[in-house]
């Protein structure tokens, strides 16, 4: 219980935290890069807790600390997370491209993993969609050929679609 009750406190601190340094630094200029480290900072914040990982006060034993198990349970989280968070803005901005065309969407589905050497790859999307044609046209235009795409159309009450 107390791992969640620390998670929550650095939560509100740190959303507080995020808050006030956003009011202070409200210019447009280096605002995609601070809300970026901002982020960081505060899913590491919340991880270390959730980990049950101790940060010491230097690094360097910080780095030396961590056990085999723990690198690979911080490396899987943070993977973990990422692949999360792109899948939800690819899923958004494949929506938003069929939306933008004239389709309606009614489900959309992505498949990513990380290869070896870390980069996010699209292994399928799926799609249901009222027109196969123009869904298929426009993702095969966006992901290319390399990526699987299934497109199932949807079919209103009389069959038809």
């Amino acid at each position: 219980m107390e791992p969640l009750r620390s998670a929550v406190l650095t939560a509100c601190m740190m959303s507080a935290a995020v808050g006030m340094l956003s009011m202070i630094c409200a210019g447009k200029a280096l605002a995609r890069q601070m809300r970026f480290l901002l982020s960081l900072l505060f899913a590491v914040s919340l991880a270390v807790p959730l980990l049950h990982l101790e940060l010491p006060a230097d690094p360097d034993a910080f780095l030396q600390s961590l056990t085999a198990s723990q690198e690979d349970t911080l490396a899987k989280a943070s993977e973990e997370m990422l692949l999360t968070q792109t899948r939800a803005r690819l899923q958004g901005v494949l929506r938003d491209a069929l939306e933008g065309d004239g389709m309606t969407v009614d489900e959309l589905e992505t498949d990513l993993h990380m290869d070896a050497d870390g980069r996010i790859c699209i292994s399928k999307v799926t799609v249901c969609c009222d027109d196969f044609a123009g869904a298929n046209a426009r993702l095969s235009a966006l992901l290319g050929e390399e990526v699987e795409i299934c497109v199932t159309q949807i079919l209103t009450e009389s069959g038809s679609p």
